[in-house]
C-alpha cells in the first residue's frame, strides 16, 4: 500500500518529469487506474505562522483558482465527445490541489510513426481530433497547449487507432482569456502568431483559433512526418515566419482536401483562419481507398454522416 491522497492509492511516487509547475503519478481508486496531477501553485495556506495578511491573500488566490478550474472542467466534461479526456475529480488535499483523469493506455506512437501509417488511418486520426476540438470550440474552450505529447494515440477494442486529448491545465474559456504573459504557456513549435504577439505585449484577442493553428502543424506532421516548411535559417519557429508574410509551406504530397484544410488552418490572421468545424465538415465526407484522393462522400444516414466500423470515437 502506497501513499493515499483523498482515496487515490498512489502506484508510484509523484514526479515532475515533463510536468512544468506540477507533479504527477498514476493511482488506483477502486478497480480503476487514474492519472493524478498535483499543482505546485497556488499553495493553500495551512501554516498559521505565515500571518493573517499573507494568509488572506493566498486564500483569495486559491479561491480564484478553484473558480476558474471548476468552470473549465465542468465545461470540458459537458463538451467532450469521449476523446477529450474528462476530469473525474478536482480537489484540495492539505496545501495542494489535485486533478484526476482516466489513465490512457497510449501506444506511444509519435507523429513520425503516425506519418508511416496507411493514409486511411492517418486521416481517421485527424478526423477524430477535428471532431473533438470542434465540440470543445463550440463551447468556447481553448486548449492552448496543443502539441504532439498532448494527443495520445491508443488502440480500441476493435484494434483500431483512436486519439485522446489530454492536459487541459493551460486551457481557458474564451470569455476569460489570459491577461498576462504568465497565464499563457505552451510549446513554441505550435504557437499561433497571435500568441507570439500577446507575449510581446501587444493587444490581441486570444480565441479557439490558437488551437486551429497548432493542429494545422500537428496534422502536417501526421501526414508527412515533418513540420510545415519555413525558412529555418531566418526563423526559429513557424509563427515567426508567417508574421513576416512568409506563408506556411504545406507539402504538395498531402492529398486534398487535407492539404487545403491545413493551408487554411495555418493562415496568419486568426479571423481568416478556418475553424475546426470547417475542417470536420471537409474531412467527414471522405474515406481513402474508395475513389479519388480521399474517396467519395459517404451516404447520409439518420440526418448525418455515418462512420465505418473502424472509425472509433470512444
Amino acid at each position: 500500500m502506497g501513499e493515499i491522497i483523498n482515496g487515490f492509492d498512489l502506484i508510484e511516487p509523484l514526479q515532475n518529469k515533463n510536468a512544468g509547475f506540477s507533479r504527477w503519478t498514476f493511482a488506483r481508486r477502486g478497480d480503476r487506474v487514474f492519472f493524478l496531477k498535483e499543482f505546485l501553485d497556488p499553495v493553500y495556506p495551512v501554516d498559521p505562522a505565515i500571518g493573517e495578511r499573507q494568509t488572506k491573500a493566498r486564500v483569495l488566490a486559491c479561491r480564484e483558482f478553484e473558480k476558474k478550474c471548476l468552470e473549465r472542467y465542468e465545461t470540458l466534461n459537458a463538451a467532450s465527445d469521449g476523446n477529450a479526456v474528462r476530469v473525474e475529480a478536482f480537489f484540495r488535499n492539505g496545501s495542494h490541489y489535485y486533478v484526476a483523469m482516466e489513465k490512457i493506455d497510449s501506444t506511444g506512437l509519435s507523429a513520425k510513426d503516425i506519418s508511416r501509417l496507411p493514409e486511411k488511418e492517418k486521416l481517421n486520426l485527424c478526423r477524430i481530433i477535428a471532431h473533438s476540438f470542434m465540440e470543445l470550440h463550440k463551447n468556447h474552450i481553448v486548449h492552448a497547449d496543443v502539441k504532439e505529447q498532448n494527443i495520445l494515440v491508443k488502440k480500441t477494442k476493435k484494434n483500431t487507432l483512436t486519439a485522446k486529448i489530454v492536459d487541459f491545465d493551460c486551457s481557458f474559456v474564451e470569455k476569460r482569456p489570459p491577461v498576462s504573459e504568465d497565464e499563457l504557456s505552451g510549446d513554441q513549435i505550435y504557437f499561433a502568431p497571435e500568441a507570439c504577439l500577446f507575449l510581446d505585449g501587444e493587444d490581441v484577442k486570444l480565441t479557439t483559433k490558437l488551437d486551429v493553428f497548432a493542429l494545422g502543424i500537428l496534422f502536417h506532421q501526421y501526414m508527412t512526418g515533418e513540420l510545415p516548411d519555413f525558412d529555418e535559417s531566418e526563423f526559429a519557429y513557424l509563427h515567426e515566419a508567417v508574421l513576416e508574410d512568409q506563408p506556411a509551406g504545406v507539402s504538395a504530397d498531402i492529398p486534398e482536401p487535407m492539404r487545403e484544410c491545413i493551408t487554411r488552418m495555418l493562415l496568419v490572421d486568426p479571423d481568416q483562419r478556418c475553424s475546426m468545424e470547417y475542417v470536420w465538415d471537409k474531412l467527414k465526407l471522405w474515406s481513402p481507398g474508395s475513389g479519388g484522393p480521399f474517396g467519395q462522400p459517404k451516404e447520409i444516414a439518420q440526418g448525418g454522416f455515418v462512420f465505418a466500423d473502424d472509425d472509433p470515437f470512444l
